[in-house]
């Protein structure tokens, strides 16, 4: 059911989490926004919870909107718009990719682009916006895939779309944190190509 809206150059989206015991639902949010050097995306939850989804998806945007307001104690959007001299810009790469979503849906595809926060993949698979993906990049030069547990479809034209990383283990970050480097290290003209 999740809702998308557009407030103050971000992206707020709801996507409530339902509880164990299958009736209620607890507030989550995704909010993101894509500047020049990649998408940020970072997400939210508070601890009220609801009867139904539609309550939470309605309270989630309302909540979202606040906190960018900044009216949310403890809890900012601020800094994903600050300009850090170390993010790394996307880098133009040729990974062979495969995802899979809790909906059973899996694919392969070749992953065009790549920053810390995000990139973009071609697939002969259809995925729509919202689409919460489990995706696995192997890289040349790497043992094992590269593993992002959540990524969030942002965009779809034709057959390429584009993923903001939601949820990713402090170690796969690490991981993707040396992938980029050793690519910046190979060539600093790959490195300039902002999609």
């Amino acid at each position: 059911m999740a809702k998308t809206v557009e407030y103050e150059g971000y992206t707020i989206q709801s996507a409530p989490h339902q509880l164990a015991d299958g009736e209620k639902w607890r507030l989550r949010i995704f909010i993101s926004v894509d500047d020049h050097q990649g998408v940020k995306a970072r997400e939210f939850s508070a601890d009220v919870v609801y009867a139904t989804e539609q309550e939470a998806d309605i309270h989630g945007i309302a909540f979202g909107q606040r906190l960018i307001d900044g009216k949310v104690e403890g809890q900012s959007v601020v800094d994903m718009k600050t300009e850090d001299r170390r993010a790394t810009p996307r880098l133009r790469v040729q990974f062979r990719t495969t995802f899979s979503s809790s909906t059973k849906k899996e694919g392969a595809g070749v992953m065009l682009d790549l920053s810390s926060g995000g990139c973009r993949v071609e697939s002969p698979i259809p995925v729509e916006p919202g689409l919460l993906l489990e995706l696995r990049i192997y890289a040349p030069d790497v043992e094992w895939p590269l593993m992002i547990e959540a990524a969030n479809v942002q965009w779809v034209s034709g057959q390429t779309f584009g993923l903001a990383f939601f949820r990713i283990t402090e170690t796969e970050q690490q991981r993707l944190g040396q992938m980029i480097d050793h690519l910046m290290e190979g060539g600093e003209e790959r490195a300039d190509h902002l999609v």
